[in-house]
């Protein structure tokens, strides 16, 4: 908990930092579940959700990384990062070996904001600050209303271990994603 004068100075830094220009690039994480669902299925045609700037968490490399710096760690995540059950996900088996990301510019800025709203018991690890609740990792969240891929947009599949890129897509509106090679 924070007091009212810590509060008050978190607002101000987050206000501060404000929203995004139009032409902020965007990163939004998706977990190895969703991989195929983003790259083949037309009813996942956009990004909605928590999102970041890109040059905010570029430090965050591994799965676990952003696992643990973004909270990733929300009550039934898809993220899987130990064997078993995660934290306090429902999530059961072995880790992820890869984990996607969603590369985009805002371009309208009206469809994003920074979520301040109350968070409720069952909103953990949401803060309700602006900014991620990590112990190691502050970084300033946004929220994205439903944006349509449009051209340009990129997917990239990573290894889970290393961050390393294993395909990278990129969208066109009438062919969909397409393989960079």
């Amino acid at each position: 908990m924070l007091t009212d004068s810590e509060e008050l100075l978190v607002d101000s830094i987050r206000k501060e930092i404000g929203l995004p220009s139009a032409d902020t690039l965007m990163c939004k994480t998706i977990p190895q579940s969703d991989i195929y669902k983003y790259l083949y299925n037309p009813d996942y045609d956009g990004v909605r959700g928590f999102t970041a700037v890109e040059e905010h968490g570029a430090n965050l490399k591994t799965l676990f990384d952003k696992y643990n710096g973004a909270r990733l760690d929300y009550n039934n995540t898809a993220f899987k990062t130990t064997t078993g059950v995660d934290g306090i996900s429902q999530s059961v088996g072995l880790p992820d070996k890869f984990y996607g990301t969603i590369e985009y510019k805002v371009n309208d800025v009206s469809k994003i904001s920074i979520p301040d709203w109350a968070p409720k018991p069952d909103d953990y690890p949401y803060t309700g600050k602006a900014f991620t609740g990590s112990t190691d990792v502050v970084l300033p969240e946004y929220y994205q209303s439903v944006r349509k891929f449009i051209n340009g947009d990129k997917f990239k599949i990573l290894d889970s271990k290393t961050g390393d890129i294993v395909q990278q897509f990129i969208y066109d509106k009438n062919l969909g994603w397409l393989e960079l090679k």
